[in-house]
């Protein structure tokens, strides 16, 4: 039986602080204590050193 894929997409606006990262981890630790394989990737239009 084949697994259906789902995407979660978490987003801001021009605000850098909005606490994503810990949202989005959050969710995956969630997600990852239910049993449910999580991968997660940041996109950033902007160069962040």
């Amino acid at each position: 039986m084949s697994q259906e894929i789902k995407y979660i997409f978490i987003t801001g606006g021009v605000v850098s602080s909005l606490g994503k990262g810990l949202t989005a981890a959050s969710i995956g630790y969630l997600l990852e204590s239910r049993g449910i394989q999580i991968a997660m990737l940041k996109f950033d239009p902007y160069l962040n050193v």
